[in-house]
């Protein structure tokens, strides 16, 4: 609106619309170095608690998912459980889980619990179809000769005469052996059980490479502390994934979130990369009436979307001050005075419209706050619940600068684009936000 307002002023009084868009731009390059500059990597629950607090606006729920995300880090799995009574509270479960469930009731060992644990097993990762005893015996007289514990088997499906004789070898008591799977197919099998591979050590047979079954070695299986298959989910707890292994792929996934657009595909990206962080965690959430707690969820659940983004770029002084900060380096631009730089200073001045904007709701004249903020110098800003100027980074008063950098872009393509064809187009629904 800062930037719409200026230019219209100076496109009243004369000037070249298409000079003034591009001193907007060459300002825009400019402030973005600056506010990158002042970045700092998310770290530390009281990071996250801040950024929580800032995109919530509850002290409570922010404190909640800072921890969460303090022990789990910014990639943890979080799941919300609705309570009808005021309730807040946190639970952190061992292990990560994945949709599945047994290839037949048979291999359900635990029927009160509807489970089957065991202990230290070995891991079989593939996407093939085991539907002959043939492809598995070799890796079951390998596993019994060599004392090797359980057998976990997670394949695209297991069939016909290869189910009955594993049934049949379990029954005896010959070896410890569960047979699961994933409730996906097509390349989402395959992506989720090369996640699953990388998370135990384990190599996955691929049907696309031409694998078979009949040569498995031991080597090949993954390893993990505890594996545990429901009904509806297969639990792995304590994977032996080797951390460059893992953080490489996880390193691959945060690309992919990267080139994502669709909302759907990001948010199975992001839950994938929960999953290889190798924790979860609860969040039990309730309020007085239904449609606060549907608040409250709402928020929860846009601040769990939103941690990855802020994982990307880290954080910066919020409140506005991470962009007064930026005007200083635009000082250059705006002199000799030409239309050019009259773009470039259209951006300058727009920088401290978000911090102005505070201090007139909080009943401030914004000239006094931004002189004080200036004089405290560079990541000062006003804390309106705390009513004073403060340091940003002490109050943990703090922006996603992912966010904080969209939102600036967005501002100036806008302004710059009405102001030279007076005509606009926006997404219903923008994939990053671009209110900080």
């Amino acid at each position: 609106h800062a930037l719409l307002a200026g230019g219209y002023r100076q496109l009243a009084a004369g000037a070249n619309p298409m000079l003034l868009r591009r001193g907007m731009e060459r300002g825009l390059r400019v402030a973005l170095e600056a506010l990158a500059a002042q970045a700092r990597p998310m770290e530390g629950e009281k990071h996250l608690a801040g950024l929580a607090h800032a995109a919530t606006g509850d002290e409570e729920l922010a404190r909640a998912l800072g921890e969460i995300f303090g022990r789990l880090g910014p990639e943890g799995v979080v799941t919300i459980e609705e309570y009808s009574a005021t309730y807040l509270a946190t639970k952190f479960l061992e292990g990560v889980s994945w949709k599945g469930r047994f290839v037949s009731p048979y291999f359900m060992a635990d029927e009160a619990n509807r489970r089957t644990r065991q202990i230290a097993p070995r891991i079989l990762v593939t996407n093939l179809t085991i539907d002959q005893p043939e492809q598995i015996i070799p890796l079951l007289e390998q596993l019994v000769r060599a004392q090797a514990g359980p057998l976990l088997i997670i394949a695209a499906d297991v069939t016909g005469p290869a189910r009955s004789m594993l049934l049949a070898n379990r029954a005896r008591g010959v070896i410890d052996v569960v047979a699961a799977k994933l409730d996906a197919g097509g390349e989402e099998l395959r992506q989720l059980l090369e996640d699953i591979a990388v998370f135990t050590n384990a190599y996955l047979f691929a049907q696309d490479r031409g694998d078979s079954l009949e040569g498995v070695e031991l080597s090949e299986l993954g390893a993990a502390r505890i594996t545990q298959v429901e009904p509806d989910k297969i639990t792995i707890v304590g994977g032996a994934g080797l951390p460059p292994l893992v953080e490489a792929r996880r390193r691959t996934l945060r690309y992919q979130l990267s080139q994502a657009t669709d909302e759907a595909v990001r948010k199975k990206i992001v839950e994938r990369l929960g999953k290889l962080a190798g924790g979860m965690a609860v969040l039990k959430l309730g309020a007085a009436s239904d449609s606060e707690r549907e608040v409250r969820k709402e928020l929860a659940e846009r601040f769990i979307r939103f941690v990855p983004i802020a994982l990307e770029e880290g954080v910066v002084p919020g409140g506005g001050a991470a962009y007064l900060a930026c005007q200083e380096a635009l000082a250059p631009l705006v002199s000799p005075m030409d239309e050019e730089a009259i773009g470039a200073k259209l951006v300058q001045e727009a920088l401290e419209a978000p911090m102005a904007w505070l201090a007139r709701n909080a009943s401030l004249s914004p000239a006094v706050v931004l002189a004080e903020v200036r004089r405290r110098g560079s990541g000062c800003g006003y804390d309106v619940v705390g009513e004073r100027v403060v340091d940003m980074w002490e109050a943990n008063i703090l922006d996603a600068a992912k966010v904080a950098r969209v939102a600036l872009e967005t501002a100036v393509s806008i302004a710059a684009m009405v102001l030279t064809t007076e005509a606009v187009v926006l997404k219903r629904r923008p994939v990053i936000s671009t209110t900080p």
